[in-house]
């Protein structure tokens, strides 16, 4: 008998993907280049945080929703993680950068609204069927 996985892993698995969609969304669709400084990859993340990748986001969100029995609050937010992450990270690096982190995680939070409703939605189609 095969033994399940942790669902951890399944939610850092989510949390890389977040960060791989916004990076593959970098190739496809032209954006500015951020300025090199302490504010380079959260900027980087937030340009490519456009139409496209918020539609990947949701249709990715869905179907966690659809397909798995993650948590779905958890596994929206892991797809978003990537943004409080590199927050703290420039936070720590650069001291006296990101100096309002609880108000960026509110803003990282209403960002992640629409892909939290579709996974809600995935997980009561789910339910019906």
């Amino acid at each position: 008998m095969i033994k399940p996985r942790p669902k951890w892993i399944y939610y850092t698995g989510l949390t890389l993907l977040g960060a791989i969609i916004l990076i593959a969304c970098s190739f496809i669709q032209p954006t500015a280049t951020p300025k090199p400084g302490e504010y380079y990859y959260s900027s980087f993340f937030k340009d490519n945080y456009t139409v496209l990748s918020n539609i990947i986001f949701v249709v990715t969100s869905f179907l966690i929703g659809y397909y798995t029995d993650l948590n779905t609050l958890i596994a929206g937010l892991c797809l978003f993680l990537v943004f409080p992450i590199t927050s703290m990270v420039e936070a720590t690096v650069f001291k006296g950068s990101h100096n309002l982190i609880p108000f960026e995680f509110v803003m990282h939070f209403i960002m992640a609204i629409p892909t939290l409703l579709a996974g809600y939605i995935g997980n009561f189609a789910s339910k019906r069927k």
